[in-house]
């Protein structure tokens, strides 16, 4: 069995609580051990973490700002020369002090990471190096993937996904020459990592975000080129059917919240744009198909069947006035809160999907 996470507030509780029945012999000091090893606390952000990373910042934002301002006063070679003393000067100090300091140790390499992205950027200035700014996010996301790798570190990881955002992103929308193939080997071993770390819920929710940019992309990119009739319903007809997939798609179980979620967010944005593309058929099967979530327990389906109905407000819908509209919206939503109190009564829980 996996260990369930908690806060250190809950386990302080629950510790708290077991001596106390150990205490009165109702369990062994063993029952109590056995039961608090069931646990990891979640780490979570304090005061030292969020001011050393503050001032790793600022300090990479000052060293970089420094050298900016007086790079024309440098030759090539003292330009180069400042960029690897920095950025080995701060990664030898973090590692220096990683079992003494940790937190400080960690901070350097914060810098560092700044420091390695600003030098890819000057050396190719410096040298008149021909490269699109979105490979140049991507060679930055291949040094700090590793190092967030080697410090087990998910605020760096969670920095590579923005970078990879922009690579993907500007290789797609700047440079129309190819597809950013290099994202197809990221996000495998992201999700190993992911893996690897117990499925922590932004980090997850990130890359999770990035597979589904990858795929819109890549619909974007390859679609056109058959030449449909409505390569833009294609499209959204594609990925309706991927929110769905998400939706239902077996994965590990503290994957499986977050994914379920973008799934539904994905199929109801969607199914949204696709009622301007088909006739009435569609939005009703899908309304349909929203309440047997909602009877199924999905919170987030009740918000786009709203979306749905105010989606023909906008849109004057020539079947309903829109007085009648709202009548109708406000006659499900009390509808539904009365269906989830029956089932709280009944010992039933919502679910937050």
């Amino acid at each position: 069995m996996s260990k369930k996470e908690i806060t250190k507030k809950q386990f302080d509780f629950l510790e708290h609580e077991l001596k106390y029945l150990e205490s009165g012999g109702i369990i062994s000091k063993q029952d109590q051990e056995k039961i608090l090893r069931s646990y990891d606390v979640r780490a979570g952000l304090n005061f030292i973490t969020v001011l050393l990373t503050i001032g790793a910042i600022l300090l990479g934002l000052g060293v970089l700002t420094f050298v900016a301002s007086n790079w024309m006063y440098f030759n090539k070679g003292v330009k180069l020369l400042i960029i690897i003393i920095c950025l080995i000067g701060v990664n030898y100090a973090g590692v220096k002090w990683q079992s003494r300091f940790p937190k400080t140790a960690r901070s350097l390499h914060y810098v560092g990471i700044l420091i390695f992205g600003a030098g890819i950027f000057l050396i190719e200035q410096m040298f008149n190096i021909s490269i699109n700014f979105n490979n140049s996010f991507l060679l930055w996301a291949i040094g700090t993937v590793f190092i967030g790798y080697y410090l087990k570190d998910i605020v760096i990881l969670l920095f590579t996904s923005v970078l990879l955002f922009i690579y993907l992103n500007g290789s797609i929308f700047l440079d129309e020459t190819s597809y950013p193939l290099a994202i197809l080997v990221f996000l495998p071993a992201l999700y190993v990592l992911l893996n690897k770390y117990k499925y922590p819920k932004l980090l997850t929710f990130l890359i999770n975000a990035l597979a589904i940019n990858t795929i819109v992309l890549f619909l974007m990119e390859f679609v056109p080129r058959f030449h449909f009739l409505n390569p833009d319903t294609i499209i959204l007809t594609t990925l309706f059917i991927v929110g769905i997939i998400l939706v239902y798609i077996p994965v590990p179980s503290k994957l499986q919240k977050t994914t379920h979620i973008q799934g539904h967010l994905l199929h109801g944005i969607t199914a949204i744009f696709l009622t301007f593309d088909f006739s009435i058929w569609f939005p009703v099967g899908y309304f349909i198909f929203l309440l047997y979530l909602v009877h199924k327990g999905s919170l987030i389906s009740i918000v786009i069947i709203c979306a749905l109905i105010f989606r023909y407000y906008i849109d004057s819908f020539d079947l309903l006035p829109k007085s009648l509209t709202f009548i109708i919206g406000g006659v499900i939503l009390i509808g539904f809160g009365f269906f989830f109190e029956k089932q709280r009564k009944k010992g039933g829980k919502p679910n937050e999907e």
